[in-house]
């Protein structure tokens, strides 16, 4: 089956979001599981650094698993960017028409740029369509109302989808059709490392954007003493780099709790430093209104390297397939937060890599009813 997502490896030089590469790949290998070849469709045409021409290729993923990526040009130049994606679309929809089987299983990891040709092709070839959505576009981008209507269509086009919350499918599967809900990454991490056992380590990882809570989670640490270190993992821009640089010094002359920026780490980095932590926050805003929909990446993340997760209550979170095993507080207040975390018992809470390696097993015999 195909499977059209924005996929890259780290070698790669060409841009994605790291959760949306680690969800296609964790869902890739769900499938593969069940004997069935995947073939990822990646059209990818931005990158992360250089410049002038990008090979296409074709390289092996994991087992009944491989990758196409388009090839494309590295360039500033604006009229050469919607031409080229002009062509990364008819590539995909030609692709599509001369290699999708009638009647078969077709996944599309939602992108609105690529709706076009995959409705065009489906219209033609009469493959299933099973959409994967993370999230309403009009809803986190306020996009333009023709984009909007077009994402419109692809909803009500799909015979089947994919969502990371059932309150997601509440507000896009009008139709009651055939669904399952996977939260993001069901991989346990392998263990690299051991949580330091001087003090009850907690962080914070994820953008550095104040309005997704890294600020709320940096005041919490007044509210905690000498028992407890808080650290903050992130990306930002420069100026929210700086400005959460000075933040954390600003709250470490307050509080006996040592506050620290570890910087952006990835990869075997990112995993080894997570699992020397104890408690993992994720402080959304409540009131963000993408926040009804979608479920933040990095509570598996946290759970998948054997973290506690403190997050805040939002039906999102609390009505998930992990919502038992989340230490909940009310409102995005520092003191809040605190006092969830230092309600966290460490001896007594249940294995969170226990709770991700049940839902694997459960998703990969659920997306069967897809197929």
């Amino acid at each position: 089956m195909f499977y059209i997502s924005y996929y890259t490896t780290p070698d790669d030089v060409r841009a994605s979001s790291p959760a949306a590469v680690a969800k296609t790949e964790s869902i890739a290998k769900a499938i593969a599981e069940n004997d069935i070849d995947v073939t990822i469709l990646s059209t990818c045409t931005t990158a992360r650094r250089g410049s002038g021409f990008v090979k296409g290729r074709k390289f092996s993923v994991d087992k009944n698993i491989i990758c196409k990526q388009i090839p494309f040009f590295i360039t500033g130049f604006g009229p050469f960017r919607r031409l080229q994606y002009i062509l990364a679309n008819i590539w995909l929809f030609l692709l599509l028409v001369f290699r999708a089987k009638k009647g078969g299983n077709v996944l599309f990891y939602h992108a609105i740029e690529r709706i076009g040709p995959v409705l065009a092709a489906k219209k033609l070839k009469k493959f299933r369509l099973i959409l994967e959505v993370e999230e309403i576009y009009n809803d986190s981008l306020n996009i333009p109302p023709k984009k909007a209507a077009l994402e419109r269509k692809c909803f009500a086009a799909a015979d089947s989808y994919i969502f990371p919350t059932a309150l997601l499918n509440d507000a896009v599967n009008t139709e009651s059709k055939p669904y399952e809900v996977i939260h993001g990454t069901y991989e346990v991490s392998p263990i690299l490392s051991e949580a330091s056992g001087d003090c009850v380590h907690v962080v914070y990882a994820g953008t550095l954007n104040p309005l997704k809570g890294c600020a709320a989670a940096i005041d919490a640490a007044e509210f905690l003493d000498d028992r407890y270190h808080m650290h903050i993992l992130g990306y930002g821009t420069p100026e929210q780099i700086e400005e959460t640089k000075s933040h954390v010094d600003d709250i470490s002359k307050k509080t006996n709790c040592k506050v620290t920026f570890e910087g952006l780490l990835q990869g075997e980095e990112y995993i080894k430093f997570l699992q020397t932590c104890h408690i993992g926050i994720s402080p959304q805003n409540p009131d963000a209104r993408f926040n009804d929909t979608s479920f933040p990446s990095k509570i598996l993340s946290y759970m998948a390297n054997g973290l506690q997760v403190v997050s805040i209550r939002i039906p999102a979170i609390e009505l998930s397939q992990v919502g038992s095993a989340i230490h909940f507080f009310d409102e995005q207040k520092p003191e809040y937060i605190a006092e969830a975390i230092k309600n966290v018992d460490l001896i007594k809470a249940e294995n969170p890599r226990d709770i991700i390696n049940d839902l694997r097993n459960k998703f990969k015999r659920d997306i069967m009813n897809l197929m």
